[in-house]
């Protein structure tokens, strides 16, 4: 069996909305409807490293419970903490001799999103073994007459996430006048934390008593909420309209996170990026950096200095809808305590703007900075009004 849907698996994971307050937000037809996940592994043979494994390292940090294993023979008898700086210790495995669970999940997300060929033995074996395969993958594995066929025998799913609805259709360019105040993780290049960004800033938002939702916009985002859209599966004329689609469902809510992907100085992603800007319209813009970053990744070109960056978000954001950049994230992962501080201090020197590191730091910088914008911009249209 084959589907395009989600996890639906809550249980022990405390700061999500509940699941049936979930199931009115999505779509009957984004819910899975496959048998509860609860003992996976992740598979991320050979690329077991923060950078290659950003998947895998999401699901351990805000799923880690349901996580037995991580399958890399070239690390087995490791931890997760060790190889990608979270999961504790969730040991590595060599194979899946012995282990006790019930899906497997591609925990890689490579450039064009591939499917290693070596790994179509083990996607073979999971399945074999009654495993279920969950794969954020551009190749999408349920479309493979091979691996459809024998899931259908063993009576197992695949479901390939990044697969988009049916039914999309170009921008109506009506974000910009929901009633919830639109926060967007953008970054200066791809791979920097937005994801990171928007998870721990909704859950603080949430925590001080505010309304707040997340729109998952990458794989890995909609393994752990439980809805979104991968945008860069869409097809390119209906990016726009697709996250639009996924802001007016929250547009009850008083906040909404929408997670960045690329960035608008990147030549291989900037397209998804300016759709997805233009799409959400935001009101607020979290700025996502790495400070050790010098070159675009994936390609031989110069990392622009961030205020030029900034700058061409603001030019880009306001064709839609007026916005700036409120506060920069710092990803100081790489870093020492104190070139992690020395790092901090340079970037709100530079820009003028708060600026803190997430995980490291906690989240409260950039939550007061998105509400004194709201404050900010209601004041301003209150003024108009009068």
């Amino acid at each position: 069996m084959v589907s395009t849907g989600i996890f639906t698996r809550w249980t022990g994971w405390t700061f999500w909305h509940r699941w049936e307050t979930h199931c009115n937000r999505v779509p009957a037809e984004r819910q899975w409807r496959a048998r509860i996940m609860s003992k996976i592994v992740l598979l991320t043979q050979g690329y077991s490293n923060p950078s290659d494994a950003k998947t895998a390292a999401g699901v351990l940090r805000w799923r880690g419970s349901e996580v037995v294993g991580i399958l890399d023979s070239e690390c087995a008898g490791r931890t997760a903490q060790e190889m990608l700086g979270v999961g504790g210790s969730i040991p590595i495995l060599a194979s899946l001799d012995g282990v006790d669970a019930d899906t497997l999940l591609i925990g890689i997300a490579p450039a064009g999103g591939v499917l290693p060929p070596e790994w179509k033995d083990v996607l073979r074996e999971a399945i074999r073994r009654g495993m279920d395969i969950v794969s954020g993958l551009h190749y999408f594995i349920g479309d493979d007459d091979e691996f459809r066929e024998l899931a259908r025998r063993r009576s197992t799913r695949i479901h390939d996430v990044r697969k988009p609805p049916r039914g999309l259709t170009v921008s109506t360019n009506t974000a910009r006048d929901a009633a919830c105040f639109r926060v967007h993780t953008v970054g200066h290049d791809c791979g920097v934390g937005k994801l990171v960004v928007s998870v721990e800033v909704d859950r603080a938002l949430r925590g001080r008593g505010r309304r707040s939702a997340l729109v998952a916009t990458g794989q890995t985002g909609m393994m752990i909420s439980g809805g979104g859209i991968c945008v860069d599966a869409v097809v390119s004329d209906f990016i726009a309209g697709a996250i639009e689609a996924e802001v007016l469902k929250h547009s009850g809510e008083e906040f909404v996170l929408i997670e960045g992907q690329g960035s608008l100085v990147h030549p291989l992603y900037s397209g998804v990026t300016l759709g997805l800007l233009h799409g959400c319209a935001p009101q607020a813009m979290i700025m996502c950096i790495d400070p050790k970053r010098t070159e675009v990744r994936h390609c031989d070109m110069p990392m622009p200095p961030l205020d030029q960056i900034i700058d061409h978000y603001h030019r880009m954001a306001g064709i839609i809808c007026p916005s700036r950049v409120v506060a920069i994230a710092v990803n100081t992962f790489a870093m020492s305590g104190e070139e992690a501080d020395a790092a901090i201090r340079s970037v709100r020197e530079m820009t003028g703007l708060p600026a803190t590191d997430v995980i490291r730091c906690g989240p409260d910088e950039i939550v007061d900075a998105i509400l004194a914008e709201k404050e900010r911009r209601e004041r301003h249209e209150a003024d108009d009004a009068s």
